[in-house]
This record gives structure tokens, sequence and C-alpha cells, in this order.
């Protein structure tokens, strides 16, 4: 039995929004969301200080690879500047501020096309993501059709791993109920995809959406580069199909 696991952002959905909140501003936006809505009394916090703490958090998570979803994430840098709001509010924020980025989505180019081919071969399919906001992954691949082709949806949020760890990888596979070694993943980052799945024991597919190419000084080394989804979908099937 074989199976296709994939990324989430630039590989199936493109929402620089989401991922600005994500990696960077999340802080400081519930911030100023929370004093738009409910105006609770809490110490004043610098929106840089507050965003450079988050990101400070978020790089050495990325380091240990345990995963602090987007509340506990939130609510541990407002407490060490001092600035303690209740879990609750924390909670109605974030999805509101995720909710509202949902409209600058999109799906890339051969995304749908690709699942839904994969998935006619009757090979699972589960999405392997480094998300804080578990929510808004099932928002998008829901609006844009992508859902009903997958089995799984796994995010850091979710399963409590980061893809600097394999346990990510491995969390989305037993849901699937698939061998590790008969497993592949498809993502864009040399580092986080192909390097993560490797690390699980899995083979990996780079999706190189600058077509910079890979050569024999690429590290860690794809087991197949492709630059468009659709035209690269036969490859694909190829190699998630072929055993060990």
């Amino acid at each position: 039995m074989t199976a296709l696991t994939i990324d989430f952002h630039n590989t199936l959905v493109e929402c620089d929004a989401w991922f600005e909140l994500e990696v960077r501003s999340l802080v400081s936006s519930v911030l100023a969301w929370t004093d738009e809505h409910y105006r609770l009394p809490h110490r004043p916090v610098d929106p840089a200080s507050a965003d450079a703490a988050y990101r400070k958090l978020r790089l050495a998570i990325h380091h240990h690879g345990h995963e602090l979803d987007a509340t506990r994430s939130t609510a541990t840098v407002l407490d060490r500047l001092g600035a303690h709001l209740p879990d609750a509010v924390i909670d109605e924020a974030i999805d509101a501020l995720m909710l509202a980025t949902l409209e600058s989505a999109a799906p890339v180019k051969g995304a749908r096309e690709l699942l839904a081919s994969v998935h006619s071969q009757g090979v699972p399919i589960a999405v392997v993501s480094s998300a804080v906001h578990h929510g808004f992954l099932e928002w998008a691949l829901e609006r844009f059709g992508m859902r009903e082709h997958l089995q799984v949806v796994t995010t850091s949020a979710s399963a409590g791993f980061y893809k600097s760890r394999p346990e990510i990888y491995w969390t989305a596979l037993s849901a699937l109920e698939t061998p590790i070694a008969t497993a592949t993943h498809l993502g864009d980052s040399l580092r986080f995809d192909v390097g993560g799945a490797h690390m699980a024991g899995m083979r990996a597919i780079w999706f190189d959406r600058q077509a910079n190419g890979a050569n024999g000084d690429t590290e860690p080394m794809p087991d197949l580069v492709v630059s468009d989804l659709l035209a690269s979908g036969p490859d694909i099937l190829d190699l998630i199909t072929v055993r060990r």
C-alpha cells in the first residue's frame, strides 16, 4: 500500500496574508483586534516588540520541533510581555483574523487536478503542513474543492510537531494506516518537505516552483523534482506507485 502526503502553503494553496499571520504578525494582530472589539485592560505592548517576541518563539520551534498552536503561541508571548488575555478571547481573535485572510487565498495551478488524479487511482492522500491554526487549512481546502480528495489533514497544530521532526509525517501515515517506507511526500521546501520526509523514512518530491532545478550539490536531494503540478502529474503518479 502506498500513500501521498502533500504540503499546503504554496503547494496546494497560496495565501500570503495568512502566512504573514502564521509566521510574523499574529500576536500584534490579536492585540489590535482585541482592543477594537473588547477594549480589555492589559499592559500596553509595542506591536514591533510583540512581533519580535513571536518570531523568536517561532524560530525556536523550527529548531526543536515541538509545536505550540496559535492560541498557545499567542498566550505564551503575551504572558512573557506581561499582557495576559483570556484564552477564549485569543481564540475568537485568531479565528476572525485567519478567516479574514481566506478572501485573498487562491489554489495553486494544477493542485486540484493532481489531487483528483491521485485520488482516482485509489491512493490515500494526507496534507502535512506546519501551521499553527488548523482550521484555516480546512476552510481553504473545502473552499477550493480539495478536501473531498483528502483522507487526512495533519498540521503541526494538531500533531504537536513541526516539520523539522519526523513525528508529524508519522502521525499522518498512522492515520492513513500506510507503511512509512512506501509513502511519498510532495512540497516546496527543500529543508522541511524534502529533508523532513527523508528523515521520516519517506520518498520526497520537491515542487520547485521557481524552476531553479536540483543538481548533485542540492541538499537534501529529492527523489523527483517538478515545477508544474499539472504537467508533472504522470511522473508524480509513477513515483508514488513504484514499490521500493
